[in-house]
């Protein structure tokens, strides 16, 4: 059965609607939600509306989920929504776009988007026409990508359903101008549920630019084509296609998911993904590209095991003393935000931050010992330093936490380290043989709560080949 949550009764959160300016001058509308690892995501072309979307319950719904989980970050592509218009009129061609609007010039919304935000890596999330401009962005900067998600879209858009769409909402909007009246979007008939259909059309007219500016931006798109850099996304990428009895996604989801090394493909039920889909099913898919967890009722109470991790900083209330709080807080809110990435890019999930540390499970060690060294290596000689703490063994987990033996083990052995070191108890090591990793011996050490003394190490170094 399709379980497609609404918003009829469900509180809007709070959100700002903030902007920014792209390298090339244009500005860009954007809202953020949520904690976590940063989520961006880029809309569906003429269905981009910063605040308007939010009158949308399938779209709505989907990103209040997801932000039970992670940090979304929505803007608007240049040219539609609050953002500004960002290309010039029909005829003119720049960056190999015809009419204007090239996938490279829209890739500097992503950039600019995230660094207004701060995140130095995230997760791309690409709906519909965005496809091929997120594509190309996962090819050219891998050093920010996290993962790529792309929901029933393509590379390439000329041949594509897509086009199909293209063209027909171009010719639509050439009778609209020479009648005077509005018609209603056809082909969403066939992709949102009919007691949204006002909904979705009454967002894409407030959405959209109007007159010749909508025409040339449609009709560049039509251009767009990153099928030639789907080789070189090194990036973790999911695609998620809906299957769809009247559209037919999935021809183009095979060219995705056949064309980009690192990538899986997803088929969900439902019309439009991801929104009109089944939301269960989306939200697993894309925890398990991430590496990250997703409990069940079924799951509370289980051990599996896993390398436990804890972050402390060094002098925070010190610190803070100096700096005031508000500076305090903005330097710790960076911490924990480095913390998510590297997390992230190392399959692990960020538990709970604690006021001045983070809790980190890992389910490969390796893993575990490749965020640390990375941690601290990023943090470097910055204003705030960190110490870590590593254990492995069988937590429990309970209500999206964990508890247990490991987990008191970690913290205990954290609190023996100082700045710029990581700490691991004798498990850690014994799981790192091989791994190119070489530890100096701490002692035995007798851990508060513990009634025997515990092995512990300090890694020192990390060889090339690890």
């Amino acid at each position: 059965m399709l379980r497609v949550a609404t918003l009829r009764c469900v509180a809007i959160p709070h959100r700002d609607i903030q902007f920014t300016t792209t390298a090339d001058g244009v500005g860009i509308a954007y809202w953020e939600i949520g904690s976590g690892l940063p989520v961006v995501v880029t809309h569906n072309w003429s269905f981009s509306h910063a605040e308007l979307e939010w009158t949308v319950p399938s779209i709505a719904s989907f990103y209040i989920a997801l932000s039970e989980r992670y940090r979304v970050i929505r803007f608007d592509p240049r040219g539609f929504g609050l953002s500004d218009k960002g290309f010039r009129e029909w005829g003119v061609s720049t960056s190999g776009a015809q009419l204007g609007l090239s996938t490279e010039e829209a890739g500097l919304d992503i950039a600019a988007v995230a660094e207004a935000c701060g995140v130095g890596g995230f997760v791309l999330m690409a709906v519909g026409s965005q496809g091929p401009v997120a594509i190309e962005f996962a090819a050219r900067h891998p050093e920010m990508m996290i993962g790529l998600m792309l929901c029933d879209t393509t590379a390439k858009v000329e041949g594509s359903w897509l086009d199909a769409a293209i063209q027909s909402q171009a010719a639509v909007t050439a009778i609209e101008a020479e009648v005077g009246t509005r018609t209603p979007v056809s082909f969403l008939e066939h992709m949102v549920p009919r007691d949204e259909l006002r909904d979705w059309d009454a967002l894409e007219r407030s959405s959209r630019p109007v007159g010749e500016s909508l025409t040339a931006s449609v009709l560049a798109m039509r251009e767009w084509d990153a099928s030639p850099l789907l080789g070189t996304v090194e990036t973790p990428t999911l695609i998620l296609v809906s299957r769809n009895p009247d559209v037919d996604f999935l021809v183009e989801a095979r060219k995705l998911a056949a064309g980009i090394p690192n990538s899986q493909m997803r088929i969900v039920d439902g019309t439009f993904a991801p929104y009109i889909v089944d939301r269960s099913v989306v939200l697993d898919a894309i925890a398990n590209l991430l590496g990250t967890e997703t409990e069940t009722d079924g799951d509370k109470g289980v051990s599996d095991f896993k390398t436990v991790v804890f972050t402390d900083v060094v002098g925070s209330t010190e610190f803070v003393e100096r700096v005031g709080d508000e500076n305090g807080r903005s330097a710790m809110r960076d911490i924990e935000r480095l913390v998510v990435e590297t997390a992230a890019k190392n399959r692990g999930m960020v538990v709970k931050h604690l006021g001045d540390g983070s809790l980190i499970s890992f389910s490969s060690n390796s893993n575990a010992l490749a965020f640390a060294v990375a941690l601290q290596h990023q943090i470097g000689s910055g204003p705030l330093q960190i110490r870590v703490g590593m254990a492995a063994g069988e937590p429990i987990q309970e209500d999206n936490d964990i508890h247990g033996a490991v987990v008191a083990q970690a913290s205990r052995v954290a609190d023996l380290g100082t700045a710029g070191e990581v700490m691991v108890a004798d498990s850690v090591r014994q799981l790192a043989l091989g791994k190119g990793y070489t530890f100096e011996p701490v002692g035995e050490v007798s851990l508060k709560g513990f009634n025997q003394p515990t092995k512990v190490w300090k890694v020192s170094t990390q060889s090339t080949s690890a």
